[in-house]
């Protein structure tokens, strides 16, 4: 997942796509709105992707972190650049209040584009990001239209955690995930440490052994490392997160079984005491 220049990032981190209704409401993140008539869309990795019936193009929703328009209208001008996508700034971005607007022309996934983008800041918690692209040939004013009839009907509020991620919090915080797998040509063991100040440490041990014409051998490896967490949800989807030391993030889907048994991705993990965190 990359931190590009204008955020197309973490609207909606989950790992499968869901159908978006009409009326959106994202109480983690404080932020509610509506999506214009005729428009369609769900949840596509890390975006919620919208098409229309009859105006060619996409609209991408993403939030952004920024607290002051100034400096959103500096990240927005430095244009956006990451795997398929070459936008750059067509001219200076203007500031309305809490507000930033421009446009930009470039291409996307191989197509020459022009994109109208909107940058909504939040002083109670996340913003949002709206842009609009399509063919640089059938760029229109109904872009501009749609884009802000959309951001028209954004609202904003103090960021709640839901009750799904309130549970995992408590059943999660300053404890120890702990995962083992013994088989009979090796094993596997991974704890990850979750303190309550936010900060976790991950271990990880394999090992595994061989028989082969040429030998009896064996082979094994140590993964020691740390950085912070969150827990989130959107829907019936809660996950935890682990953005490591070096920039990487993992993602993995929260479950439990009517036993109240942990899984990770479908992974049984055992939640016991931290000796790491205390």
């Amino acid at each position: 997942m990359k931190n590009i220049i204008f955020p197309l990032f973490i609207l909606l981190a989950i790992k499968v796509q869901a159908q978006i209704s009409q009326h959106v409401e994202l109480q983690e993140l404080g932020l509610s709105f509506d999506i214009p008539e005729g428009w369609r869309g769900q949840v596509d990795g890390d975006y919620i992707v919208l098409g229309h019936q009859s105006i060619p193009g996409l609209m991408i929703l993403s939030s952004n972190t920024n607290s002051s328009a100034k400096d959103l209208k500096q990240q927005a001008e430095q244009g956006v650049f990451e795997e398929g996508v070459q936008l750059t700034a067509d001219n200076a971005f203007l500031i309305k209040k809490n507000r930033v607007e421009g446009t930009y022309s470039g291409t996307f996934n191989g197509q020459q584009v022009k994109a109208y983008a909107i940058g909504l800041i939040n002083g109670l918690g996340k913003g949002m990001n709206i842009l609009i692209l399509t063919e640089t040939t059938a760029y229109s004013q109904a872009h501009r239209k749609e884009a802000n009839k959309l951001a028209s009907s954004v609202e904003f509020s103090q960021a709640e955690d839901s009750n799904a991620t309130s549970f995992w919090k408590q059943k999660l915080m300053g404890k120890q995930l702990y995962f083992g797998l013994t088989r009979g040509d090796g094993s596997e063991k991974r704890t990850i440490d979750l303190c309550s100040d936010g900060g976790f440490a991950y271990y990880g041990n394999s090992h595994i052994a061989f028989d082969e014409s040429y030998g009896f051998g064996s082979a094994g490896s140590n993964e020691n490392d740390s950085g912070t967490y969150t827990i989130y949800s959107v829907g019936d989807t809660s996950v935890l997160e682990l953005a490591f030391t070096d920039g990487t993030i993992v993602e993995y889907d929260l479950s439990t079984n009517e036993e109240g048994n942990t899984f990770l991705d479908n992974s049984r993990y055992y939640v016991q005491d931290s000796n790491f965190c205390r």
